[in-house]
Parts: C-alpha cells; sequence; structure tokens
C-alpha cells in the first residue's frame, strides 16, 4: 500500500528586528554601573550587587549575615 506523502510549503520569511539595547549593553550596564553604595563602608555597588545582597556589599554582607 502506496503512502499519501504531503509536502508543505511555506511562503512567508521570519523577520528578526533589534530594538532597544544590545545584550552587550545590558550586561555593562548591570555590571559596570553605580547603582548605590554599601550603607556600612561606603563601597560602589553595581545593580548586581544590589540584587546580590541589598543595601549591602559582598564583604559587609558576609560579616554582617556569616561573621566571616
Amino acid at each position: 500500500m502506496a503512502k499519501k506523502q504531503i509536502k508543505k510549503t511555506s511562503s512567508s520569511k521570519l523577520t528578526i528586528e533589534h530594538r532597544g539595547p544590545s545584550i552587550f549593553e545590558v550586561a555593562h550596564q548591570v555590571h559596570h554601573t553605580v547603582a548605590r553604595y554599601c550603607s556600612d563602608c561606603g563601597r560602589p555597588m553595581t545593580p548586581s550587587d544590589v540584587n546580590d545582597y541589598g543595601s549591602l556589599c559582598e564583604r559587609c554582607y558576609m560579616r554582617e549575615y556569616y561573621g566571616k
């Protein structure tokens, strides 16, 4: 018994548009701009640091919460 073959073709094309900053610009902003300063020692903190440690820098956070 012969199988029926169906061939699908598409005439549409995928279009990708760039809107907004590149991934490199976003990464630079997250890791290299100053979002705030540590409330204990005054060290500048990036948005990434603020997301991880709140108002304290990594060193002050570890000292405060883990006694290191």
